[in-house]
């Protein structure tokens, strides 16, 4: 099998395994909400098998896909993972997600 395949098939795991996501407060279309859900959920299992160490790879790695894919590649996407923390941000209209995968918190939003 290679590498490419099994990464994929680790990835399709990942999503069976992972904990359902919690909206706390989103205010995004759809298709994008699923992708941030998808990104967090295989964040959160690699983080639990220990390939990641702190929540802020998580954060990166949403907020690096979210600017390529929705902003075509400028900074304007901002990301906050953990389990303790509190926030006041200013976001675009329609542009802002808060959610959690178990305790793991998640803000995103884009601004700019």
């Amino acid at each position: 099998m290679s590498s490419r395949t099994a990464r994929k098939a680790q990835r399709q795991r990942d999503l069976l395994d992972a904990p359902a996501p919690r909206r706390q407060y989103v205010r995004m279309e759809e298709k994008m909400v699923e992708r941030a859900f998808q990104l967090a959920r295989e964040g959160y299992m690699q983080k639990s098998r220990g390939e990641l160490t702190h929540w802020q790879e998580i954060a990166k790695k949403l907020k690096l896909a979210f600017d390529n894919q929705y902003s075509g590649g400028t900074k304007v996407w901002n990301c906050v993972v953990g389990n303790h923390f509190g926030s006041f941000v200013s976001y675009n209209t329609k542009d802002m997600a808060y959610f959690f995968v178990a305790e793991m918190g998640v803000i995103l939003w884009k601004h700019g």
